[in-house]
């Protein structure tokens, strides 16, 4: 898997300030870029002191945000402020050394005097975003800027929506897996784990997904994860035994053993962004079906009708027919190029642009 043109490249990667998961999205990303040959280091930045509004400055900044200009969201901004004081700390580790490469994932939730130290640690400096921009953070983001060679979104919205920020187009990609199963020997008929998505009623994924699995059969395995900050009381619960909720994040590594082993999966957009989330990518990786309400997924050379199914959850029973001959339908192989494309080592190739690579384009 080492790959010429990358090997013995030293690469810094920064993820995430505060809410970085034991087995996350990070673990296997970096396990691939080894195996790519890169020479990887990560700023670890787990167990952060608790945020507690504290610091004068934000605190009196925050008062004046929330009383005068009726503006609630500074705490956020007052938050980010404390995790990258605390990480401005740990990459004082690596003062002595020297990067080709620095890659930020989700730059917006650094500040601009971070961003500008992490740069000056790598000859070359890249953003990505793999979430949407959140309003609140775009100051910052536009301030950092001038730290990135080229910053990157997922989401041709914010493309477009934010021109002066000069961001290219990117997907997500999927990682390699010596472990992947046939097609024929799924044993989940239908998995899907996620986040509750909010407390009200058309916020509330649950709901949508009994109104799917009201006429869905075969085993299924759907988990809804309850955050701190989106708890149901247990009158609030579905009491539906296909839908469990749970407390506890689930590892990267049990999701895929799961995904892999599933026939249908479920990807339910956030109303924030269109770019398409990792399930896309793994699903294609695994041979696994998905049933999306993402529509822009039209747009890409490796959507298949056999394989993705587009639907609106809100009115899913429109959809029983669609979904009885979508499972019916043999999984279509993609070609080797296009399937090619969306991995990890196409992926990091285009974001530093580096070599012979294939260019990831949007068809929309």
């Amino acid at each position: 898997m080492t790959d010429l043109e990358l090997s013995g490249k030293k690469i810094l990667v920064i993820y995430q300030p505060w809410r970085k998961f034991s087995e996350g999205l990070h673990q296997p990303m970096i396990e691939n870029l080894k195996k790519l040959g890169l020479k990887v280091e990560f700023l670890e930045v787990e167990n952060p002191p608790k945020f507690q509004n504290k610091n004068w400055d934000d605190k009196l900044k925050n008062i004046y945000h929330r009383i005068v200009k009726k503006d609630k969201t500074y705490i956020y901004i007052a938050e980010k402020n404390h995790y990258n004081r605390f990480n401005l700390e740990k990459l004082k580790l690596f003062k002595n050394q020297k990067f080709d490469f620095v890659l930020i994932i989700k730059p917006d939730e650094f500040t601009p005097k971070f961003i500008k130290k992490a740069s000056e640690l790598g000859e070359i400096t890249v953003g990505y975003i793999w979430d949407g921009i959140r309003p609140f953070f775009l100051e910052s983001l536009h301030k950092s800027r001038k730290y990135f060679k080229y910053l990157y979104s997922f989401d041709q919205n914010d493309i477009k929506k934010f021109p002066e920020l000069k961001m290219d187009f990117l997907t997500n990609y999927y990682v390699f897996d010596e472990n992947r199963e046939n097609y024929n020997a799924k044993e989940l008929d239908l998995y899907y784990i996620g986040a509750l998505g909010g407390k009200l009623p058309e916020q509330r994924r649950d709901l949508l997904l009994e109104k799917l699995l009201k006429n869905f059969t075969g085993k299924t395995e759907v988990k809804i994860h309850l955050e701190k900050n989106f708890l149901l009381n247990e009158y609030e619960k579905l009491k539906n035994p296909k839908i469990e909720y749970i407390y506890d994040y689930v590892s990267y590594h049990e999701a895929m053993e799961k995904t892999k082993s599933s026939k249908i999966v479920i990807d339910i957009r956030k109303k924030h962004h269109i770019g398409l989330s990792f399930r896309f990518f793994e699903c294609m990786y695994y041979e696994v079906k998905l049933i999306t309400d993402n529509e822009t997924v039209k747009n890409y050379d490796f959507y298949r009708p056999e394989n993705i199914l587009i639907v609106d959850f809100d009115k899913i029973d429109e959809y029983q027919d669609q979904i009885k001959d979508f499972i019916s339908v043999p999984y279509q192989k993609l070609p080797p190029e296009i399937f090619e494309k969306y991995s990890i080592k196409n992926w990091v190739k285009n974001i530093f642009r580096i070599g012979d690579y294939q260019k990831i384009e949007y068809l929309g």
